[in-house]
């Protein structure tokens, strides 16, 4: 209503269930998406059963369509998510998603064909040994509930009884109680997110090394942090190549879910002049000023 009636030039909590009419009404004016250097996506809890077991992580990754929840449910807000450090991230040459994409052989970590997909995650918990999900326990999935956040929990509660025969439960949990709750690891499945602090995959990838304080999901693999370790050399293209190693152990392990990369989405009336937003998340008003209308 402020941005409506011209009290605010700028709103970036845009409420999403206006988003469809107001990219129309904005016809690519007031209505700005962009990216900033971050991913959306699940936590499974690596020292509960059964998410302890590969196969199992391996189902519920698999099983989504990610292009329907960007495109789809986040109203495309968002970007599918195939590998888990995204777009627009530096290498020692060039873009680190581009070059994981060539080093698998022009190939995403999880592929694109979603059919596909739904016939491996299949046949990846019948071998953890549930077919057609029997036997497999009920599952709780926590998340905050802003944003897309319970469209996307509803989302996957369909898509597992439909596609993998399993029952997942929803909690929704009060922000100020969520993040210690998922860093407790009292949780099974939650919903989970980083944007970048710095443009270096090792901000992303290092949030799954076994000691570190964000990994949420329990993760501990001796290969995986080992790459990390190699990783902390100043020489470039040996630093780049560690985490790309790293990468490639959490992915085959399917150490989390990755969803989808993250951008913003605001409203900015064309008044507004001078100011930027940048790839991690911030907008910078320190040059920004208000054009008055010109008199009639």
């Amino acid at each position: 209503a402020a941005y409506t009636s011209g009290e605010a030039q700028m709103i970036k909590d845009v409420p999403t269930e206006e988003i469809p009419s107001l990219k129309k009404a904005a016809d690519g004016g007031d209505f700005y998406v962009d990216t900033i250097l971050g991913t959306y996506y699940l936590n499974l809890n690596c020292e509960k059963k059964p998410f302890n077991d590969v196969n199992v992580r391996k189902a519920l990754n698999l099983a989504i369509d990610r292009d329907y929840i960007a495109n789809t449910i986040m109203q495309g807000t968002y970007t599918p998510a195939y590998n888990f450090v995204g777009p627009g991230v530096a290498d020692a040459e060039g873009s680190f998603f581009d070059n994981a994409v060539k080093a698998n052989g022009g190939e995403t970590y999880i592929s694109k064909d979603y059919e596909a997909n739904k016939k491996a995650a299949k046949a990846a918990l019948a071998e953890a040994g549930y077919p057609d999900g029997k036997g497999f326990p009920v599952i709780t999935y926590s998340t905050n509930d802003a944003g897309y956040h319970v469209a996307v929990a509803e989302y996957l509660q369909q898509c597992y009884k439909e596609v993998l025969g399993i029952t997942m439960n929803i909690d929704k949990v009060e922000w100020a109680s969520f993040t210690p709750q998922r860093r407790e690891g009292n949780y099974e499945m939650a919903r989970n997110g980083w944007v970048m602090d710095y443009n270096d995959a090792s901000n992303m990838i290092e949030l799954l090394y076994s000691t570190n304080g964000n990994n949420d999901g329990k993760y501990k693999n001796a290969a995986f942090d080992k790459a990390i370790d190699d990783s902390k050399v100043a020489d470039v293209p040996a630093h780049f190549s560690a985490l790309h190693e790293a990468e490639k152990i959490m992915m085959a392990d399917y150490a989390n879910v990755p969803v989808a990369y993250y951008n913003d989405f605001w409203l900015q009336n064309s008044s507004l002049k001078g100011v930027w937003h940048s790839p991690y998340g911030y907008w910078y008003f320190q040059y920004g000023y208000v054009e008055e209308a010109p008199a009639k």
